[in-house]
């Protein structure tokens, strides 16, 4: 008789992946992994395989944001910011967890010829294929050969990782072999319902990308049945449940609490997209209201906008300098830092949004209830409903403040999402593709495509949040103005620039700007914008360090302490400055 795991470790499973943290690395709860059953369930070792897979791509996620400025990064050293800690999670929801859960259900698929496991060894093998080249992407030589071969090798060696690129390659073909005879999957599929023509179509989004990372342009190009829409978008949604366990957003979690927000925003992200002034001046980014929720009107040490309602106009008010809640605002630019377009925002940012500098690890001062906050999309927060400007009527003595709405459960809740691959980023890929061989008139096509679909999907986001207010929300012609004016941008730009005494371009070129907005809209994801980096040495515009000195940019980052400690036949780095094989050492002068 076949004995299968409880069911109710589903549940357990599921709900287990609500405890992340973005600005850290925080292993999943670890669970016994059903494979290690006489007789196991395949259902169950499919859940294990998806929600393992979640909680390393959610690390590669995190980690790839800091370094691309997508996200905020504590830290003026890189190699003691990342160190051997950083990917132990990761490794082993890879090789204890997915692999040996793998095995299992290959074995009882061979065992039984009354069942088809078709569909869970093929999408079992897209995520294994996936988390094997964002490892290579990250370390470089990583073991595949050996592994999962206790007895045979039980210290597996590493791979080149050139061949274990090729290996994650041939794991998506055999992937889509299997799943084109299996049209819908049993079991639970956290992402695509059991569709496995989505599936196939992540495959091959993976193998395109594989084709852009290696300078396969035509293969990026050429690519087919990848993801093209919304409809098609790989990303897992999170719920609303906050006990017992937390199954929301794991941002939202961290934000949305009774002691005020946790995680500091990335200011080289928020000057991209707020603009001079926000609706004020019309030249912010659309998407801004959805990504940030700020708490207050006015950023110590920077300005915002004051209705004086006495003449009905506009001025400018700056907030005065606060050395217990934003201390560097007390304290002068850092050198490096003078004369760059870094020293408008490296400390204060404008009109309230209030965030930190790339590298700050200044201590945590009392602004809980002060710092931005993530906002509707992807955390299923609130939607920033604040106007750009504060009253001040005549007989006023003080500013009129905005009405916090950062609280347990508001806006969506933190049914967000984790994105993973989206349209968007498939249609960026194609525009650098295009670039890359030398056609800007499709580049700009595939530019426009990339920025539409992003923020068609970061807009629908603000359904979520029911107490907004929606009349500040920008309307289609706002929306439609912004894509063309970023067009129009693309479209003139030179094919390349020269840089500056600092580093600075001396003008965006198309690269530059196709940068900025790939990052953009890989907001709450990020994994891919360390490999853009270091492919292209793009973009220029990134926030420099606040550490004058902060070491050499990583080229990869260490092998997790946990594998090198209990592994003699892989040996831990001295630095970070070993290239992976498709990295031809192209520097990006912000780094």
């Amino acid at each position: 008789m076949k004995k299968y795991f409880n069911k109710s470790i589903i549940l357990s499973l599921i709900l287990a992946v609500g405890i992340f943290h973005s600005c850290e690395t925080i292993e999943l709860e670890q669970v016994n992994n059903p494979n290690q059953l006489t007789e196991a369930d395949p259902d169950l070792l499919l859940t294990s395989i998806q929600l393992s897979y979640l909680s390393a791509a959610t690390t590669f996620n995190n980690v790839g944001s800091q370094l691309s400025r997508i996200e905020y990064m504590s830290g003026r050293n890189y190699f003691n910011r990342w160190g051997s800690g950083t990917f132990n999670g990761a490794w082993t929801n890879l090789y204890a967890n997915i692999v040996p859960d793998l095995a299992a259900i290959e074995a009882i698929d061979e065992a039984n010829t009354d069942v088809d496991l078709s569909f869970h060894r093929g999408i079992s093998k897209i995520m294994e294929a996936h988390l094997l080249m964002l490892f290579v992407d990250y370390i470089g030589d990583i073991p595949y050969s050996e592994i999962n071969q206790p007895d045979v090798f039980p210290n597996p060696s590493v791979d080149s990782d050139s061949a274990v690129y090729a290996a994650a390659i041939a794991l998506l073909n055999e992937a889509t072999s299997l799943l084109n005879g299996a049209t819908i999957g049993t079991g639970t599929d956290f992402y695509y319902g059991g569709d496995a023509s989505k599936w196939i179509k992540l495959a091959n989004t993976l193998k395109m990308r594989a084709d852009l990372t290696t300078g396969n342009y035509a293969g990026v190009i050429n690519a087919s049945n990848v993801i093209e829409s919304a409809a098609d978008d790989f990303a897992f949604t999170y719920g609303t449940n906050a006990n017992s366990p937390d199954t929301r957003h794991p941002d939202y979690a961290a934000d949305y609490r009774s002691d005020g927000a946790n995680i500091y925003r990335s200011n080289w992200l928020m000057n991209n997209m707020v603009g001079n002034r926000g609706d004020v001046t019309g030249d912010d980014d659309p998407r801004r209201r959805y990504y940030f929720y700020r708490q207050v009107a006015v950023t110590p040490g920077s300005f915002t906008t004051l209705l004086w309602e006495a003449d009905d106009n506009f001025y400018n008010y700056t907030g005065d300098p606060n050395g217990e809640t934003l201390s560097c605002s007390l304290e002068t630019v850092p050198s490096q830092l003078e004369f760059t377009p870094d020293e408008d925002y490296w400390c204060s940012m404008r009109i309230g949004y209030w965030g930190r500098m790339h590298g700050d690890d200044d201590g945590i001062p009392p602004d809980n209830f002060t710092r931005t906050a993530v906002g509707v999309y992807p955390a299923g927060g609130n939607f920033d409903d604040h106007p750009d400007y504060v009253i001040l009527s005549a007989d006023q003595e003080e500013l009129t403040g905005y009405k916090n709405r950062l609280a347990l459960g508001s806006g969506g809740g933190g049914a967000g999402i984790e994105p993973i691959m989206l349209s968007s980023y498939v249609e960026f890929m194609r525009a650098e593709a295009y670039l890359a061989q030398g056609n800007p008139d499709d580049a700009l096509d595939a530019f426009e495509a990339g920025i539409t679909e992003s923020i068609e999907k970061v807009v629908s986001f603000g359904a979520l949040d029911g107490q907004a207010d929606t009349s500040v929300a920008p309307d289609a012609d706002r929306i439609l103005e912004f894509i063309a004016d970023k067009v129009d941008e693309f479209d003139n730009a030179a094919g390349s620039t020269g840089v500056d005494g600092f580093g600075w371009p001396v003008e965006k070129d198309k690269m530059d700007l196709l940068g900025e907005q790939y990052f953009i809209a890989m907001y709450g994801a990020g994994a891919d914008g360390f490999n853009f980096i270091r492919r292209t040495g793009y973009p220029r515009t990134l926030a420099r360090n606040v550490e004058i000195n902060p070491g050499a940019f990583p080229r990869t980052l260490l092998y997790p302490g946990n594998e090198v400690s209990s592994n003699p036949n892989i040996n831990q780095r001295t630095d970070n400055s070993t290239q992976v094989f498709w990295d031809n050492g192209t520097l990006n002068p912000a780094n």
